[in-house]
């Protein structure tokens, strides 16, 4: 059932309307009919089915046959401070979202080989907020993750919410697997994700000053673009966030 995030004052006297992007989509890339339901999340907290009786490429509308508390968010928040790559940033956002990540933070590391251009960073996290909010509207969340603007690593460590747990995700063979690791839930835990040359020695002080926790993910290795939604992944498995599936639609 397609899925869309929607404010409040877009529910009203039970009925619910979008309009803009959304009304488009669901018109004409979606191809969606009068007679057909769809799935709105209000406000990330109450989400309700809409059986359409309005489809046209500028307003969509329909009466709410259902609704009920939102599920889809993990108890444990992860907060992945990803090096940015070199490519595929976009993708990775995406993984990140539809993994399960709470926050998604980029940063920049000594050996990080993509420096973008100040005068673009704007419009590039807008992109990658947009591709968030349709990644987690796809993969039935509650909330897109917040997508922060790109801050060196001591800053981005420094703005994590107190009490945090910190990852390092490293390759040396002092460092223990991620399940190890996993606080009970609910909490916080902050993963760092290096660049393709991997955390280097300024970093790691760094990390090391801030009490984090040195982790691998197992004996293969992974691109930076990849490793932080499986690293999201085991974390959320060993937290038992991932042993239920989704909840079914209301008959």
């Amino acid at each position: 059932m397609p899925r869309f995030f929607v404010e409040p004052d877009q529910v009203v006297d039970g009925r619910a309307t979008l309009t803009g992007h959304d009304a488009n989509h669901l018109s004409r890339a979606l191809r969606t009919l009068v007679g057909e339901t769809i799935v709105i999340v209000e406000d990330g907290s109450v989400e309700h089915g809409v059986k359409l009786d309005e489809v046209t490429p500028v307003r969509v509308s329909g009466a709410i046959l259902w609704s009920r508390p939102v599920g889809g968010e993990p108890r444990l928040a992860v907060h992945v401070l990803q090096a940015v790559p070199a490519q595929a940033m976009d993708a990775t956002v995406e993984a990140l979202t539809e993994a399960g990540a709470a926050t998604i933070r980029p940063v920049l590391t000594h050996r990080t080989v993509s420096r973008p251009d100040p005068s673009r960073v704007i419009h590039r996290l807008e992109r990658w907020r947009l591709i968030a909010r349709e990644a987690a509207q796809l993969a039935g969340r509650a909330a897109p993750p917040d997508v922060h603007s790109i801050l060196p690593l001591r800053d981005a460590l420094q703005g994590m919410p107190p009490g945090s747990r910190i990852l390092a995700c490293v390759l040396g063979q002092e460092s223990a697997p991620i399940l190890s690791a996993v606080p009970a839930p609910p909490a916080d835990v902050g993963v760092v994700i290096g660049p393709e040359g991997g955390l280097d020695g300024a970093d790691l002080r760094l990390l090391d000053e801030c009490g984090a926790i040195h982790v691998h993910l197992g004996p293969r290795t992974l691109p930076s673009r990849l490793a932080g939604a499986v690293a999201t992944s085991l974390l959320l498995g060993g937290a038992g966030d991932l042993d239920a599936t989704a909840a079914p639609a209301p008959a």
